[in-house]
């Protein structure tokens, strides 16, 4: 026991010679320097330096960050999360376009079994509007009997269904045409983003060969 008291009676005293060792110095707000074995309060706000026994630099103590400061760094801390969670999924995605496509004669493939489906879909609301304009004619030429007269309800209703059926069919038209314009522009740009993949992994070998030869 009295040997660890006096250890640490040693180590404290050391510690405090070390202290006593350092200068601590700074510069108020009125541009005097103040120095001494302690940070001086005055200097809460500002950057202290510390000595050593022999005048030189040892470390510098950073002022406490101003709350514009801290704003600003977490916004930049923010800034480099986002940026570094966007690297990580382009990253996935360049791996899944690699996985997908051995190369872009499959990436063109892809595209125009897509763009099939909605073809198909396309002519058969075409096809389906071709023949609601066939009903329609009929319904206009029964109509010609009614001419200065009301229509029969019947009647009405027809010309009713057959306009919600045709705007149906121009409605799964319309949106096959925009799926068709999405379609072209993923695999535009799964296109375009392979052949950078296929360029930078051509530059890559190129380099590792070129730096092979020199070695030997």
């Amino acid at each position: 026991m009295l040997v660890a008291a006096i250890a640490a009676l040693v180590s404290l005293s050391l510690c405090n010679v070390v202290r006593a060792a350092e200068t601590y110095v700074c510069t108020d707000r009125s541009g005097h320097t103040i120095a001494g074995p302690e940070p001086p309060p005055e200097c809460r706000d500002r950057d202290v330096r510390v000595l050593n026994p022999d005048g030189s630099l040892k470390r510098i103590i950073p002022a406490p960050l101003t709350q514009e400061q801290r704003h600003k760094r977490d916004a930049e801390e923010e800034l480099r999360m986002r940026q570094e969670e966007s690297e990580r999924a382009q990253a996935r995605r360049d791996r899944a376009l690699l996985e997908t496509y051995s190369n872009v004669d499959e990436i063109d493939s892809a595209r125009k079994r897509s763009l099939a489906g909605r073809q198909m879909l396309i002519d058969r609301a075409d096809q389906r509007i071709a023949q609601y304009e066939k009903e329609r004619k009929r319904l206009d030429d029964e109509a010609e009997f009614y001419v200065n007269r009301e229509l029969p309800l019947k009647l009405k209703d027809a010309f009713e269904a057959n306009k919600a059926l045709v705007e149906q069919q121009e409605k799964t038209r319309a949106d096959a045409q925009l799926e068709m314009k999405r379609i072209n522009e993923r695999f535009d740009a799964e296109r375009r983003r392979y052949l950078e993949l296929e360029e930078m992994a051509a530059e890559a070998a190129e380099a590792r060969r070129r730096e092979a030869k020199e070695q030997e």
